[in-house]
């Protein structure tokens, strides 16, 4: 019992004090949970990455399942999955009800979440530097992982189809060598575990399902203007917890304003959101581990995995230039014209090097970032 209670608060503290979404919180955990706890092994988390990349789910809830799997069995799975997203559905519910009051504009607010977004780009390019190896080791996966940078980046083709081609393809490689609402709102959970089941690489992937369900005047179930889709994703990726996590609660509380009348319905819809996103998913991966083991050295398992890790490495770039264009580069409104931010630039190389080289936890870079922007716009921030 001391176990399962350790790896539900252990997983809570890091769901609470990491920004960013399931890469950081991988990346926290894979270091916490090998040196501290000495639980795993020094890089076992990210190495276990491709697996979780092809099970549905968000990258934050496997991690969740499979450190408390590991450590407590079936109660130390649950109790970590609830620490991983209970902080989020806490703190996400209080921004969704105090969204409009939010001073998005502040100058000195903007200036700390500035520094929040390159410590997150700095654990991200430390996370690559760390897992390259493990994952780009062949001529093949230097194949794969240039055809899926573009197929995912320019071309915009579902990560989960990528995911899955790639297993697909590695598994035949030693073989040839040898809508949801239709009955009412109350349905609406449904529609969350549609999400989860969709969600193959991590929370990102369902932005485009996301705007097609909830922005814009055509959109069936909630009819957002594309600028307040666009701060609450900024914001899902400046609070503590996995960005996907964050968008479920967002759009939970949204719904059950909508449907629902009574102070405590946003709240209730908020955190039924959210678990429906995360339960379905994390039992498919605890199933799947028990499997996995048994069947770790079939040359057809390693073959997928071997093809899957380069995917794993290009969506983390993706996600690296994605992250790298709202902290060291912003583009202005209508596209015309590129701001630099050569504060921003020199926090992620330094909160890289740190990580990278073990001089100080991601928890501290994140918090030393976000202070040293802040300063910096303290002391030089116009009269």
């Amino acid at each position: 019992m001391k176990k399962v209670l350790r790896v539900f608060l252990d997983m809570f503290g890091i769901s609470l004090c990491v920004v960013g979404g399931g890469y950081a919180i991988i990346a926290v955990a894979d270091g916490f949970f090998s040196r501290k706890r000495k639980w795993t092994e020094e890089g076992e988390l990210i190495g276990r990455l491709p697996v979780f990349q092809m099970v549905p789910g968000i990258i934050a809830g496997h991690t969740a399942v499979y450190i408390g799997r590991k450590v407590a069995g079936r109660a130390g799975a649950a109790a970590a999955l609830a620490g991983v997203f209970l902080p989020s559905v806490a703190v996400f519910s209080a921004v969704s009800a105090g969204y409009a009051s939010i001073p998005l504009d502040n100058s000195l607010l903007e200036a700390a979440f500035l520094g929040l977004r390159s410590a997150l780009t700095g654990i991200l390019l430390a996370t690559i530097a760390r897992s390259w190896k493990g994952c780009v080791d062949s001529g093949a996966s230097w194949v794969v992982l240039a055809v899926s940078l573009v197929a995912i980046g320019p071309l915009r083709v579902n990560p989960a189809a990528v995911v899955a081609t790639a297993a697909l393809a590695g598994a035949a490689v030693p073989l040839l060598k040898r809508r949801f609402f239709a009955s009412g709102f109350w349905l609406f959970p449904l529609l969350f575990v549609k999400y989860g089941l969709m969600a193959f690489g991590g929370g990102y992937v369902l932005v485009p399902a996301y705007m097609r369900d909830f922005v814009g005047e055509a959109a069936p179930y909630l009819q957002l203007a594309a600028r307040e889709f666009a701060d609450v994703t900024a914001l899902t990726q400046m609070t503590p917890g996995p960005v996907a996590v964050n968008s479920a609660t967002f759009f939970g509380y949204r719904i059950g304003e909508a449907a629902f009348s009574g102070p405590v319905a946003p709240f209730a819809c908020a955190f039924a959101a959210t678990l429906a996103l995360i339960v379905p998913g994390a039992i498919i991966l605890y199933i799947v581990l028990g499997s996995l083991e048994k069947f770790r050295a079939n040359r057809s398992v390693q073959g997928a995995l071997s093809f899957v890790r380069p995917v794993t490495m290009s969506m983390m770039l993706n996600a690296l230039w994605a992250f790298s264009s709202m902290c060291v580069w912003t583009v202005g409104s209508g596209g015309g014209g590129v701001e630099w931010h050569p504060v921003a630039a020199v926090l992620v190389v330094l909160s890289a090097y740190a990580l990278k080289s073990r001089r100080a936890g991601p928890v501290p870079v994140i918090a030393a970032c976000a202070a040293a922007a802040l300063l910096v716009r303290l002391l030089f921030q116009p009269a």
